[in-house]
């Protein structure tokens, strides 16, 4: 995991950063990309929609973290990934899915 203070604060700052942060969109989720001064901060947000349990959201949102906070960390960004209304379970596929969209 990262440090909470890398993480983005998404309550208050995301309707500003996602007006001006460029989008990268792929099939489970659009990544929202802002160059700034600071150090890199990460966030992810995932609805219910993705999978109602609440353990699914949070494998998914680790799987995200560890995968892309080594690739950020040392850049000044902010980074802010959304997944897509759609279905997703807690298995291999998925994760080789993700994997891939992350382009790891």
């Amino acid at each position: 995991m990262i440090p909470h203070s890398h993480k983005f604060p998404l309550r208050t700052d995301f309707l500003r950063f996602r007006s001006s942060a460029k989008r990268v969109v792929s099939s489970v989720f659009t990544t929202h990309i802002l160059s700034t001064s600071s150090p890199a901060r990460l966030g992810v947000i995932i609805p219910k929609k993705v999978n109602k349990l609440a353990t699914t959201r949070n494998y998914l949102k680790r799987l995200v973290y560890d995968t892309l906070w080594p690739q950020i960390k040392d850049q000044k960004m902010d980074v802010v990934v959304v997944f897509k209304p759609m279905s997703l379970k807690k298995t291999t596929s998925t994760k080789q899915l993700l994997l891939t969209d992350l382009h790891v």
